[in-house]
């Protein structure tokens, strides 16, 4: 079984042991790839800008809810909230994963996942999201560039895994960087749950 799989199927656990707790009580070598295009709008693959985001149902980020984090997004409805617990034990290269949405509820097997960027090491946008796919798994089909999530400036990588295609956005935020990614059981539910990545990308925003 491939790194990555293992990972994020523990952190699964992880978050539903976390549930059940909460209920009781709540510098690698970057690889070789394309370089980012400067803020393309494109239709089609790989980006996908011709979806529309959902509609929006819940506010994941602010302080005081479920998952406070560096910045807020909006959910469709059903998709299930927790934060992550031990997260360090789950990282995966610079990224440590501190919340995860489910998309189960609403009928897909996924997950919308947000991951804080460590380490004090300048890298550039590219270098990060690279050092995460190269821990990730085996990955094809990279493709990057230069976008907006809401208003923040961001940097964003599609690309094919073994289990189907990815997306992941790099948001930097006045409290450091913070990661968004999709991943689904196969491409028919990654592509299922894109209107929720576009409503994150979208929505995305400090708190207030």
């Amino acid at each position: 079984m491939k790194r990555q799989v293992a990972v994020l199927a523990a952190l699964t656990l992880a978050v539903s042991a976390g549930c059940a707790e909460k209920q009781e009580q709540p510098a690698a070598t970057p690889s070789a790839s394309a370089s980012p295009t400067a803020s393309p709008i494109a239709s089609g693959p790989p980006w996908h800008d011709e979806v529309a985001p959902a509609a929006a149902a819940t506010t994941v980020g602010p302080k005081g809810t479920t998952c406070p984090l560096p910045i807020t997004f909006s959910v469709p409805a059903k998709w299930k909230v927790e934060a992550v617990t031990s997260g360090a034990d789950f990282k995966i290269g610079p990224a440590v994963p501190i919340c995860e949405i489910d998309a189960k509820p609403a009928g897909h097997i996924g997950f919308l996942r947000v991951w804080r960027i460590e380490g004090a090491a300048p890298r550039t946008p590219q270098i990060t999201l690279d050092t995460f796919i190269d821990d990730y798994g085996k990955a094809t089909e990279r493709q990057y560039r230069r976008t907006k999530a809401g208003p923040l400036d961001s940097f964003e990588a599609t690309w094919a895994g073994e289990d189907g295609r990815k997306r992941a956005i790099l948001v930097s935020s006045l409290y450091g960087k913070v990661l968004i990614t999709l991943g689904g059981m196969d491409d028919e539910e990654y592509t299922a749950m894109l209107p929720a990545y576009q409503l994150a990308r979208s929505s995305a925003n400090l708190p207030k």
